[in-house]
């Protein structure tokens, strides 16, 4: 090839490169440092104008007041970013999860970091080096991020739960002491530990900026995921607003009947213990002794990995497995 030729493509190569790393250079200039908007420029004025307030009323009362919680961290990092994303389903799937595990981190921010570049690479590189297991890596990654964001959100969901008829029990107290159903929740919102407190400070927020109980409790419900103890409270609620009716009885009772429920719970949790049990072990042992074969006496199982035939009865044993796994946990849930 003719020298010059040569330098040519080396030259047009070298621009098309920076061009590249110029625009990539931009966009990430723009999302991590995002010009701020209206809004956001408002809340700032507010946030120093609040901070004077503070330093003001610190040096006449010599108390300190906490005022973080008032600016908390949006559910998105980069406003033009977000609107993007908001065409994906998974992406508002995903906001909803966050907002329902309690988690502050930009959904933006998460959908990048552990969503769309781990699987991008993942796939670019498995593709480019034939090396497929990173390509699995790119989607082991998101997997387990959502995984353990389940697994945060159940836990809330549990807290939230368990702490109720206690939560149930303050609020009929200030029913019964003549304070009205926002002031009860008021009650609930200050001296019941979250994510009970929380959850009804953001209820009781909704009221006094003129939303209707309804509509306030629906996001309740819709922030827990549908949980059918505050289900079965946002609806006994409604109904006693529409209706009329004694609304501390009504709570009383529902109390009293979500404790009997976790008293069922319980017993039918011990006497179904052995069988999940079973079904674990059933589970997991298959699983344990092929890897133990696969570690003592490779020659053994090496039919399995390495024939045709091998990996087509390796992939229906586990699929067999795993249904059979599922059909006896199903067996053992009772649902109450």
């Amino acid at each position: 090839m003719n020298t010059t030729v040569l330098l040519l493509i080396i030259l047009v190569a070298i621009i098309l490169f920076s061009v590249l790393a110029g625009v990539a250079l931009f966009f990430f200039q723009r999302y991590f440092y995002p010009e701020p908007s209206a809004i956001q420029n408002r809340l700032s004025s507010l946030k120093g104008k609040q901070k004077g307030l503070d330093s003001e009323h610190q040096v006449q009362s010599g108390k300190r007041t906490n005022h973080q919680a008032l600016y908390k961290t949006g559910h998105y990092k980069n406003e033009q970013l977000n609107q993007f994303f908001q065409t994906f389903p998974f992406y508002k799937l995903l906001t909803v999860r966050l907002q329902q595990a309690d988690m502050t981190s930009p959904a933006d921010n998460i959908y990048l970091k552990f969503f769309l570049f781990p699987v991008v690479c993942g796939t670019v590189l498995g593709m480019i080096s034939g090396l497929y297991i990173l390509l699995l890596l790119g989607f082991l990654v998101p997997a387990g991020y959502w995984f353990s964001l389940v697994g945060k959100r159940k836990k809330r969901c549990s807290q939230f739960v368990a702490m109720l008829p206690d939560t149930l029990g303050m609020m009929t107290s200030g029913l019964r002491a003549g304070h009205s159903l926002s002031a009860a929740m008021g009650i609930v919102s200050t001296e019941m530990q979250p994510p009970v407190s929380k959850e009804f400070a953001l209820v009781v927020r909704d009221i006094n900026l003129g939303i209707s109980v309804r509509e306030a409790l629906f996001r309740l419900v819709a922030r827990l995921d549908n949980l059918p103890d505050v289900n079965m409270l946002s609806t006994a609620i409604c109904i006693q607003r529409e209706a009329g009716g004694n609304l501390a009885e009504i709570l009383e009772n529902l109390s009293n009947t979500i404790r009997e429920r976790f008293k069922l719970k319980g017993q039918i949790s011990s006497l179904t213990g052995q069988a999940r049990l079973t079904g674990y072990v059933l589970g997991c042992a298959p699983l344990i002794l092929l890897l133990f074969l696969s570690v003592i006496m490779y020659s053994y199982v090496a039919p399995l990995f390495e024939t045709q035939m091998g990996n087509i009865a390796l992939v229906v044993s586990l699929l067999m497995q795993g249904i059979g796994f599922m059909v006896m946990k199903k067996i053992v849930d009772i649902r109450i």
